[in-house]
């Protein structure tokens, strides 16, 4: 074996080992079991199945495949489903290494937030975010259009990353004279088109089925407050008061509404930075600073949302030790208090079983300040040239 890829190997190993010893059909696993049941056994539109997929369409088929292998040939579910993001996961390490390091490398496959949201959870986040990562990959070496065909296919797997998408475009206006020539126009337009169609296209058969059901289930979901500000103050009240609200953003309307506004706010602020001074905001900065963002801001955040500012952090040399530590405390406790059967096989007794909660509550409230602390960071940090 070559030294060099002794950090994907490592990866590999820790996460297969995860999957075997965490190969439960729980909490986002169950899902994916439901969703692919509604699939093979109700309709093939994932859409009609309430509160089971609020996501673009690509991730359906495997789940369907899984369940099918599962039925066909008895390969147990919650390995397969974790299939592909196990090997996401090994990918983002391998783009790392060559992209930022081995040291980089080495601290992604090892790093708890990483093992435990990809081969514990079983959350296929890391896809998106492993095509996110070649899209700014591409994107930084003068590619484009590749990089928007990546960034659809991050879209088609969850529309979360629609939100680099303006970033984006503005860098590959800038490459072609910048978005005040006519060139610079057409290259943003050439990437939006790129990035958007593919989606819209994979959406078509399942708005001319159920339009309905498409609008409640994808453009619906408003997250859940087991993390950010929301969830950390949903947390902390536990500990005080002993009652443990519902996490579900419809909710916390108010806070939800808030957080969005804060956001959008936000967003909007650092695009009229980044159309001042392009040069600061290359794409591996943007998208670390934009999903950091999301995760100071919003307030409604679900576990796997914390994996996203991570690779990036590691891209362009913003890690903090201290959310590192204070994530990987969050989500241990989170997974052992309020989704029993995912890192353990059932649920803890007292007095562990209020340990862990008071680990997820203290936790998620230092991930948050950790958090907004890097995020200031990162923007003062923000250089007058940069390189992606």
């Amino acid at each position: 074996m070559s030294h060099a890829l002794a950090p994907v190997v490592a990866a590999l190993v820790l996460r297969v080992l995860l999957v075997l010893l965490c190969d439960r059909v729980v909490a986002d696993v169950l899902r994916y079991h439901k969703l692919a049941s509604h699939l093979l056994d109700v309709s093939w539109n994932p859409y009609q199945a309430p509160r089971l997929y609020p996501y673009p369409p690509v991730w359906m088929f495997w789940e369907a495949a899984s369940l099918g292998l599962e039925r066909l040939l008895g390969l147990p579910f919650a390995v397969v489903v974790k299939l592909p993001v196990v090997a996401a996961d090994v990918a983002v390490v391998e783009l790392l290494r060559r992209a930022a390091g081995a040291r980089a490398a080495w601290i992604y496959a090892l790093h708890p937030v990483a093992l435990l949201i990809a081969a514990v959870h079983g959350q296929f986040d890391v896809l998106a975010l492993l095509a996110v990562m070649a899209a700014v990959l591409a994107l930084g070496a003068g590619r484009a259009d590749r990089s928007a065909l990546w960034l659809a296919l991050a879209i088609a797997l969850k529309s979360f990353p629609v939100l680099l998408l303006p970033f984006f475009t503005l860098h590959a206006a800038q490459a072609c004279g910048g978005w005040r020539t006519a060139a610079g126009l057409r290259a943003a337009a050439r990437y939006g088109a790129l990035a958007t169609l593919p989606v819209a296209a994979a959406l078509v058969p399942f708005l001319f089925h159920d339009a309905g059901a498409v609008r409640r289930e994808l453009f619906g979901y408003g997250g859940i407050a087991d993390f950010g500000w929301i969830g950390a103050w949903r947390g902390l009240r536990q500990l005080a008061t002993g009652a443990l609200a519902r996490s579900e953003a419809a909710l916390w309307p108010d806070a939800v509404t808030a957080g969005k506004a804060a956001f959008l706010l936000g967003l909007a602020a650092l695009a009229v930075t980044a159309l001042r001074r392009p040069a600061a905001w290359p794409p591996a900065r943007a998208a670390f600073v934009i999903l950091l963002g999301f995760l100071g801001l919003y307030g409604a955040i679900s576990a796997q949302y914390l994996l996203w500012p991570l690779p990036f952090a590691l891209l362009i040399g913003e890690r903090s030790r201290a959310w590192d530590v204070a994530a990987a405390l969050a989500l241990c406790g989170f997974y052992l208090f309020l989704a029993p059967g995912t890192l353990v096989p059932s649920r803890l007794p007292e007095p562990w079983h209020a340990l862990a909660g008071r680990a997820w509550a203290v936790g998620a409230a230092a991930t948050w300040l950790a958090g907004v602390g890097w995020l200031v960071r990162a923007l003062r940090s923000a250089p007058v040239q940069g390189a992606s």
